[in-house]
């Protein structure tokens, strides 16, 4: 049985710290399916990914209009964002198998969109809003051999 690590941050600061610290435990072919209503801080969190992962700068933004943003590194980002998505089958016209078996980092932001798409494990991120500062995440390994 999988347990949940719940969290909670109290600014976007925190919550991207927070990301820094997980990019940092993650491995290529890692996926992250963030999960969370509009303003929850995923994006936030994506940016803490991309530190972690030693990505330089600030570059990751929500993409809006694409569903996947590329940020080259030691361990590549895959920043999926299917906000946008309107039929789980888009993803097929974009080949999302191969990040998964990239060398690199996949972040899917609302990856509740395409449940059956995810891999067979990944690590499940749910972020509520409690006010205008302060995040609830919740954190848990999901799949074959999670614990």
């Amino acid at each position: 049985m999988s347990q949940s690590l719940l969290l909670l941050t109290k600014s976007p600061a925190e919550t991207k710290r927070l990301g820094e610290r997980i990019g940092k435990l993650l491995l290529p072919g890692d996926v992250v399916a963030l999960s969370g209503e509009l303003g929850s801080g995923k994006t936030v969190l994506t940016k803490g990914i991309a530190r972690g992962l030693g990505i330089k700068g600030n570059p990751v933004r929500s993409p809006s209009f694409v569903l996947i943003k590329e940020y080259p590194g030691k361990v590549p980002l895959f920043h999926f964002d299917l906000y946008r998505l309107t039929k789980p089958g888009e993803l097929n016209t974009i080949g999302y198998e191969e990040y998964f078996s990239s060398k690199g980092v996949v972040v899917i932001e609302w990856a509740e969109r395409a449940k059956n798409f995810l891999p067979e494990k990944y690590l499940e991120v749910e972020l509520s809003i409690i006010n205008k500062n302060e995040r609830k995440i919740s954190v848990k390994m999901k799949g074959k051999g999670a614990s």
